[in-house]
């Protein structure tokens, strides 16, 4: 949607994503275009906050009126601890991406897990006969795990450059992902252990910066190994464009993107998200 199709008045309502850096971000256009094609009067901006702004970024935005939020890289574990009330799934993970207006403040859900679950199967065909595996020990990488729970993954593997920070995940999380296996597997170990039709999930941020160095050699990946980065840029990130010269199906996460807006956007309206309207918006935005 183009800036001149918005009228902006003093009835303006307004939704927002919080992280940093968010300049690259594409839910603006996407969940403004989604408003717009609801009849809402409301847009959607980008907030830029560093991690000892987070608190009172939140204040000012529930005190101002902002009628949700979007929480993204390096905020989500964080702003679950910051909010007044929390539903299952974010409760699960430990991190919220989403945000809604409760008395006294806001109310954490966490709409990557049906994000990335729908993604990976909807983009890359990935089957639950498969092994998951994650990259990673942030929010995302939670929700990651608790994605491939739900689709019914028997072996799930986490893995980092940070051991004891993934260890952790896995005590937090074995409980969560119900009947699937969660295992913390040492990063030498996941070419070996990645089989062709199985998942590698980066969980980073590192796909945002364009000399991102990966924690392992995606030359020694299996070519029939999946890849999915739940990071993404316009043009592709640094982990699409090595993947692809590696050989290997990838793709990045603006399908999740779509997914867990369109689930945040339920959260916020209670009206059926216009999904193509807001997949036609963002891959527009992404040329």
């Amino acid at each position: 949607m183009m800036g001149g199709d918005l009228k902006i008045t003093a009835a303006t309502g307004l939704y927002g994503v919080i992280g940093s850096p968010v300049s690259h971000s594409l839910s603006p256009v996407m969940q403004t275009s989604a408003l717009k094609a609801l009849g809402i009067d409301a847009c959607y901006l980008a907030f830029d906050v560093g991690g000892e702004a987070l608190a009172d970024a939140l204040k000012g935005a529930y005190a101002l009126g902002v009628r949700g939020l979007n929480i993204t890289v390096p905020h989500k574990v964080s702003a679950l601890a910051l909010s007044t009330e929390a539903d299952i799934t974010a409760s699960a993970t430990g991190a919220a991406n989403t945000l809604v207006r409760c008395a006294g403040g806001w109310r954490a859900h966490n709409t990557d897990v049906e994000g990335f679950s729908g993604a990976i199967v909807r983009e890359l065909g990935f089957k639950p006969s498969s092994k998951g595996f994650v990259v990673g020990g942030g929010g995302a990488a939670r929700a990651a795990v608790l994605g491939y729970a739900s689709l019914g993954v028997e072996e799930i593997y986490i893995t980092g450059r940070n051991p004891s920070r993934i260890e952790e995940v896995v005590s937090e999380l074995s409980g969560a992902a119900g009947k699937s296996s969660l295992s913390f597997l040492p990063l030498a170990e996941l070419p070996a252990k990645a089989k062709p039709g199985d998942l590698v999930a980066s969980a980073t941020p590192l796909g945002l910066s364009p000399d991102g160095r990966w924690p392992w050699e995606l030359e020694k990946l299996d070519k029939g190994v999946l890849l999915y980065d739940m990071a993404y840029m316009p043009g592709g990130s640094s982990l699409e464009k090595e993947a692809k010269l590696a050989g290997l199906k990838v793709t990045s996460g603006l399908s999740m993107l779509l997914l867990q807006g369109a689930a945040a956007l339920w959260l916020w309206t209670g009206l059926e998200p216009p999904v193509k309207v807001m997949e036609q918006a963002l891959y527009e935005g992404a040329q």
